[in-house]
């Protein structure tokens, strides 16, 4: 018999907005964790009133998330095998999963404190990973990403001198070997008599001349490394 004049919305007894033209919508913002009790009150242009039933809601919180193994920047030998390990909560329930993130491919996930898997056979290369937390309603949360390096160790073979060669006391010896380092580079060629560390060569060509070599029979390696410190 009439109009609505307006229409006030409540939280308990707190006045959060009001619409005063249909279709009577009001946008509450910016609402932190909780529950809360929601009503509606309706006024006519005569200024009766009704208010509707109670609406409750929940607002959740979302949970946390941190990586806290390995650390930013971790250098493993390839092939790796890598312990993910996160740490998650969740302030007004509890987290019910953390999945583990290589970019946006999925390695595992965890349904229980604590939060870890191996990833195993991990190839060399540089990789992005995160954890993504998900609460028991559903909201998720992912971590800041940690910056992982699989180092692909390098490779080495003794050229010079060959297998069994025979040599005149007191001898000079010429060491030289080839190398390569997939992804990276060499800092060193390290020579060895047995365990014996004979000399350390840290520029290019990388070989040796070993003096005055009295009678004996000897036993040489070469110990390559590369700047992340893999040593073949």
């Amino acid at each position: 018999d009439g109009s609505v004049a307006k229409v006030d919305f409540y939280q308990g007894a707190t006045l959060i907005g009001t619409a005063t033209s249909t279709p009577y919508v009001f946008a509450w913002t910016n609402v932190t964790a909780g529950n809360y009790t929601l009503t509606a009150r309706a006024t006519d242009d005569r200024g009766a009133v009704t208010v509707s039933s109670a609406l409750a809601i929940a607002v959740n919180a979302p949970p946390s998330v941190t990586i806290t193994s390995p650390a930013n920047n971790a250098v493993y030998p390839a092939p790796a095998n890598i312990t993910l390990v996160a740490s998650a909560a969740d302030a007004d329930g509890n987290v019910a999963r953390v999945d583990f993130y290589q970019g946006t491919s999925l390695i595992g996930g965890a349904s229980a404190a604590p939060f870890s898997i191996s990833w195993t056979n991990v190839a060399a290369g540089t990789y992005s990973v995160t954890a993504l937390a998900t609460d028991n309603t559903g909201a998720s949360t992912a971590s800041s990403s940690v910056t992982l390096r699989v180092n692909a160790v390098p490779t080495i073979s003794l050229t010079s001198p060959i297998n069994n060669a025979t040599f005149t006391s007191p001898a000079t010896i010429n060491l030289a070997a080839t190398f390569s380092d997939a992804d990276g580079t060499i800092v060193k060629v390290e020579y060895l008599q047995g365990t014996l560390l004979l000399a350390t060569v840290t520029a290019a060509p990388y070989t040796y001349t070993w003096s005055n070599v009295q009678s004996g029979s000897y036993s040489l390696s070469a110990r390559v490394t590369d700047e992340l410190g893999a040593t073949t």
